[in-house]
């Protein structure tokens, strides 16, 4: 009987030894709205491997009401730091802070599931608020690849084609992503803290009170919007309700759609494929560099040879002044060209003067990539994957 007891106190003392491993500090436990929850998390040198990236994730509470919050954060050399502004929205009350560690940083594992061997190195080009990088993956001899490089906020758009075109294929790449942070996981370390949203000077929940259940967060506070339509609409126009931003949106647009476009999917490129499509507007592509009186100029190099350059020139109505986008995105004519076409959307151009550009009089010609609630199960080698929480952010009830 003695023994038994020993063994249940030596396991609690190392359960609490385990919780309290995990440092945090808060700014203030008593808050208002418009008022940040600041926090600081510290992860001892023992637990951590040597200049390693790990996760930490911060499950929020509404302790008055079922309502829950996810964030996440990179834990580099065993520090991470967060700030997130309590939004007028939220309901006063007592809200846990739950923070758990992954042992692993963000990290991404894809399969290509129509693999031949020409596919053993693809083409990546990654898409967000601020930049475009496109690179080279090299894949093992089953047509496996994992990415691990990149530590990224908020959500970014991956889009993989073949580096080698398949002559008289279809270049589409039918591709499997798991991103193992947003999966089921078993939490290294954890601890709870409690704050107070609103009137200041209220007793606080005490932790040792608050049972932690992680069924809890299985919706993660993601309720779609409910949408109702008089009448139909098409693809292209669902996508672009959405998609596109106001500064991207004009009476006088003109779109045009990639879904099941299969004529689409026949060009090289999409300025091959816009040539003489759209009433008055001109593209050009030549190895002998047009007169810049003519049209606005561009510069690529081709595949073939070191020597031998492509211009493409561009005229649209009253404009010579071309602005491409890729998602949004400012881009070159290199980076324009290299989008692949089987993962178009939608093409949009927006005539001058388009006041979102860059010139005098442009007109801008936009490329948005499809995402995954418009595509087809066949064809799926575009992904939006959710990356860390900005450090500064805001929460909305």
């Amino acid at each position: 009987m003695k023994i038994i007891v020993l063994t249940i106190s030596m396991f609690c003392a190392i359960n609490t030894a385990f919780a309290d491993s995990l440092d945090i500090q808060l700014k203030a436990s008593q808050l208002l709205h418009g008022e940040s929850i600041d926090f600081e998390c510290t992860y001892p040198s023992y637990l951590n491997k040597p200049k390693s990236i790990l996760t930490l994730h911060l499950w929020v509470e509404d302790l008055n009401r079922v309502k829950t919050w996810k964030f996440r954060y990179p834990l580099a050399g065993g520090k991470a730091i967060g700030s997130i502004k309590i939004d007028s929205s939220m309901k006063e009350g007592a809200y846990a802070l739950h923070f758990l560690v992954q042992q692993s940083p963000l990290s991404i594992y894809g399969t290509i599931n129509n693999f031949i061997k020409k596919d053993s190195v693809i083409k990546m080009m990654l898409s967000s608020g601020k930049d475009i990088i496109m690179d080279d993956i090299k894949t093992d001899e089953f047509g496996n690849f994992k990415i691990i490089k990149y530590v990224f906020e908020d959500s970014v758009n991956f889009s993989f084609t073949p580096k080698q075109k398949k002559k008289g294929k279809n270049d589409a790449l039918n591709i499997s992503l798991i991103t193992p942070v947003d999966s089921a996981f078993k939490a290294e370390v954890t601890k709870t803290m409690v704050v107070q949203i609103g009137q200041k000077n209220k007793d606080l929940s005490k932790v040792s009170d608050i049972v932690f259940n992680p069924i809890k967060f299985g919706n993660d506070n993601t309720i779609p919007d409910l949408v109702v339509y008089g009448n139909r609409k098409t693809r292209e126009a669902l996508f672009n309700e959405k998609y596109a931003s106001d500064l991207y949106k004009r009476d006088d647009e003109k779109i045009i759609s990639g879904f099941e476009n299969y004529t689409m999917t026949g060009y090289s490129t999409v300025l091959h494929y816009l040539n003489d499509r759209i009433p008055g507007l001109m593209i050009q592509e030549s190895n002998v560099k047009p007169s810049r009186n003519l049209f606005s100029m561009g510069e690529s190099r081709t595949d073939n040879t070191e020597s031998v350059k492509t211009y493409w020139s561009f005229a649209y109505r009253s404009s010579n002044e071309a602005n491409l986008f890729i998602d949004e995105i400012l881009v070159d004519n290199d980076q324009f060209v290299s989008f692949p076409m089987s993962d178009i959307a939608i093409i949009k151009i927006i005539p001058p003067p388009f006041i979102g550009g860059w010139g005098s009089n442009p007109f801008a010609i936009l490329i948005y990539s499809n995402r995954k609630e418009f595509k087809n199960i066949s064809n799926n080698n575009s992904f939006t994957v959710k990356g860390y929480t900005p450090a500064r952010w805001i929460i909305k009830y």
